[in-house]
């Protein structure tokens, strides 16, 4: 079995763990071992989660051999999570992709190294998926959609055809984003808003049509 070390003992870092189990569970073989949580809040330190220790914070890593292990990262906040992969750059880690059993992913779509893609997603054809991106449970996305890296999407969004998606991202639970439109780096969709507009960088949008708040 691979070791993995999951960053992020947060509630949602149990959810991937989970995922992990049900890879294991559908194989003759196991892939995964969970080697443990790593997590700078302190709330954490010395803590037991779903069975699994937490090893420590980022201090954990110096002087270790991470040869035998991959990470992801278990963030859904993409500020914080590109912080967290560039300090992980420092000691050329590497990373595994989850990818639930039920997602149903087209042969042709693409998906990039650190992903997490949770139970229920459809992927249609020619879709590509750029490193670190979190898709969480039960979304849609659309034939030739890009979603660069560190974006997060959230439960229940439905993605149409043709939608660039730019690094950084957070993508609301129910949102949906219609065909052909562009979110900017670091934008931010609300919950259950409904894009009609291409939405500049930095910008927060809400509602139904979605209209720029801030």
């Amino acid at each position: 079995m691979k070791k993995i070390i999951l960053y992020g003992a947060s509630d949602y870092g149990c959810e991937v763990a989970d995922h992990i189990n049900d890879i294991n569970d559908i194989n003759k073989s196991p892939e995964w071992e969970i080697a443990g949580f790593l997590d700078d809040n302190p709330i954490w330190e010395n803590k037991i989660r779903n069975d699994i220790p937490v090893l420590g914070n980022k201090s954990w890593l110096e002087n270790k051999d991470l040869t035998p292990y991959y990470f992801i990262c278990c963030i859904g906040n993409p500020k914080i999570k590109s912080k967290i992969i560039s300090h992980l750059a420092l000691y050329k880690v590497k990373y595994a992709s989850i990818i639930h059993p039920s997602v149903i992913k087209s042969t042709k779509s693409e998906i990039g190294e650190g992903c997490i893609i949770m139970a229920g997603n459809i992927i249609s054809t020619s879709a590509k998926i750029n490193d670190h991106v979190i898709i969480n449970i039960g979304c849609t996305i659309g034939h030739n959609t890009t979603i660069d890296k560190y974006s997060c999407i959230n439960p229940g969004a439905n993605i149409s055809g043709n939608v660039i998606i730019d690094s950084g991202v957070l993508v609301g639970t129910n949102a949906t984003i219609l065909e052909n439109k562009k979110i900017g780096i670091n934008a931010v969709v609300s919950a259950s808003a409904m894009v009609y507009t291409d939405v500049p960088a930095e910008m927060t949008v809400m509602g139904v049509p979605a209209r720029i708040i801030k």
